[in-house]
């Protein structure tokens, strides 16, 4: 079920959620510049077998709304987004799963709620450390780190060159693995929310590193850390730092995957999840 929600600063957030028989929610979140389509495939593989399922538009993403300010990108503000719609779904058991910047958002909700936490933590492609060098983006050069700021501080030239859809399903993005992911997600996101997000997490773990890190360390809820072999965009390195910060934690590699792990090996990523929630939640599928 399509819903809207006027988060704690007045931006409206879209979410999908549908009630199944099973009361723990799993609730996904998608990376910088995509939308909650990502992760369609695996929304389906649960809802077959009952679970409650609840995937938001991050704000500045499909089709939530995009404010101006740099500020209403902070880390924190995405937590609070998530913290707010469970409230008005009055959820009381979930699970959140994050992929990529998704995955540091979970983390961030972890180091802020710590009264309110999930259930239990998936993190797919994820980094508890800022994956770059400082004020690089995505891992492309300087000079279009510069040049990508640039485009997004000018409105004339964004809305000129670099117009965008609001709400564009990428559950077949594995079809499109060879084009190049700056230009594809210029088309998808407004280049401003990709900016002014990465920006704001690059600021938020730099001055919160110890603070993060120690929250990992102390947190006593299950995990489970899934990287593929190939990725590019965050290395395999910031899985086995996070693996290693989650000391209890499952670890997986997909093999012959790159950062669109969730798509390209949508079922191998399902399975691996459904094996960890059975381990771990195994009352829940006889209900």
């Amino acid at each position: 079920m399509e819903k809207r929600l006027k988060s704690f600063d007045g931006t409206e957030i879209y979410y999908n959620y549908n009630k199944g028989r099973i009361p723990l929610c799993l609730v996904f979140l998608h990376g910088v510049a995509g939308n909650w389509t990502v992760w369609k495939k695996e929304i389906e593989f649960f809802s077959k077998k009952g679970f409650t399922t609840l995937a938001l538009d991050l704000r500045g993403h499909g089709g939530s709304e995009a404010p101006e300010e740099f500020e209403k990108y902070q880390m924190t503000n995405f937590s609070k987004d998530i913290r707010n719609i469970i409230h008005k779904e009055k959820i009381k058991n979930f699970i959140l799963i994050g992929h990529s910047l998704g995955g540091g958002i979970a983390i961030n909700y972890c180091v802020n709620f710590p009264k309110n936490l999930p259930s239990a933590l998936i993190l797919v492609e994820t980094a508890c450390l800022y994956p770059y060098e400082r004020s690089q983006l995505l891992n492309v050069n300087p000079y279009l780190s510069h040049l990508l700021r640039f485009i997004a501080s000018h409105k004339l030239t964004r809305e000129k060159h670099f117009f965008h859809f609001k709400e564009v399903d990428l559950s077949d993005l594995k079809s499109r693995k060879n084009l190049n992911l700056i230009l594809y997600l210029l088309h998808l996101t407004p280049l401003r929310t990709m900016v002014k997000a990465l920006d704001n997490v690059e600021n938020y773990v730099f001055n919160n590193k110890r603070k993060i890190c120690d929250s990992l360390r102390n947190l006593k809820i299950p995990a489970l850390v899934i990287t593929g072999d190939q990725d590019e965009v965050v290395s395999p390195k910031f899985s086995f730092i996070l693996k290693k910060l989650l000391q209890s934690a499952e670890f997986k590699v997909v093999k012959d995957s790159d950062h669109w792990v969730i798509m390209q090996k949508s079922d191998e990523v399902s399975r691996m999840m459904q094996n960890f929630l059975m381990k771990n939640f195994y009352e829940f599928f006889f209900i």
